[in-house]
């Protein structure tokens, strides 16, 4: 069992993706890596605590960013952690969403249900190759570690 809070980078996708950045929405077309489909459930945060969300899916450091960005096209996304509405009290938990894709970042909203098929129709049909992608596929989210993972190892 794992006792740290850190998801495991497990694939990609690509779709339209909304991100509010200084209150101001922006829609945009990147591709992201996608995570995994639950929220990561992070408990312990200080209200007025600033975090700054990874939009990219690159992040070694999931859910926050880590500037593994850099090149992509990808800006995290400010957060302050809010009290509750009720009170104003520190709420226990945070659902944040770790597939990258909700409509309410950077909080979970359910939205990588139907993720795992368009995932993987966009990687089949991809037309670019991505024996060089460097770090991600602008075209369907393909991750290049996913290439040398299931790359063969030579080995007999």
């Amino acid at each position: 069992m794992r006792t740290d809070s850190k998801p495991i980078l497990v694939n990609l996708y690509m779709a339209w993706f909304m991100f509010c950045c200084s209150n101001v929405c922006i829609v945009s077309l990147y591709l992201l890596i996608y995570l995994k489909y639950s929220p990561v459930n992070i408990k312990n945060i200080k209200v007025g605590s600033v975090y700054q969300w990874c939009t990219c899916g690159l992040s070694k450091t999931q859910p926050w960013c880590d500037n593994t960005h850099i090149g992509t096209g990808f800006k995290p996304l400010k957060w302050i952690a809010p009290g509750t509405k009720k009170d104003g009290k520190p709420q226990q938990i945070y659902s944040i969403c770790a597939c990258k894709y909700t409509t309410d970042p950077p909080y979970c909203d359910a939205s990588h249900i139907h993720l795992p098929m368009q995932y993987i129709k966009a990687q089949r049909e991809c037309i670019k190759d991505h024996a060089n992608i460097k770090k991600m596929c602008t075209a369907c989210g393909f991750k290049a570690s996913e290439l040398k993972a299931n790359e063969p190892s030579g080995s007999t």
